[in-house]
């Protein structure tokens, strides 16, 4: 008789693990929001509306970040280069002394 009652707590303690089980599935489901991506999926216009604004929006981040990464570089490339002709290193130095003076000149041809 002792094994006939460990038969039934056996398989409740089976179906108390499946239901442990189904809850924490049931729960990560819910968090993954599957259902709201497979709803997203099924209305075209409404995907195809997110992922222009997504395209728009990184595109957008792409030419700010670029700018603004040109304009530090370019600020850096100045002082060096300014530098450089203050110190007046006989080659490069004339040839950036040469190089201004093309771009005076080209600045007053065309004003």
């Amino acid at each position: 008789m002792a094994k006939k009652k460990k038969v039934p707590q056996a398989q409740e303690k089976r179906e108390k693990e499946k239901k442990d089980t189904l809850e924490k599935l049931a729960e990560v489901m819910e968090k993954s929001r599957i259902l709201e991506n497979m709803e997203m999926l099924l209305d075209k216009r409404r995907l195809v509306w997110r992922n222009f604004l997504a395209g728009l929006s990184r595109g957008l981040g792409f030419g700010v970040g670029l700018t603004v990464l040109a304009a530090i570089v370019i600020y850096f490339v100045v002082i060096v280069l300014k530098s450089i002709v203050a110190l007046n290193i006989p080659l490069i130095g004339t040839y950036i002394a040469e190089l201004v003076e093309i771009v005076q000149q080209q600045m007053n041809i065309h004003p």
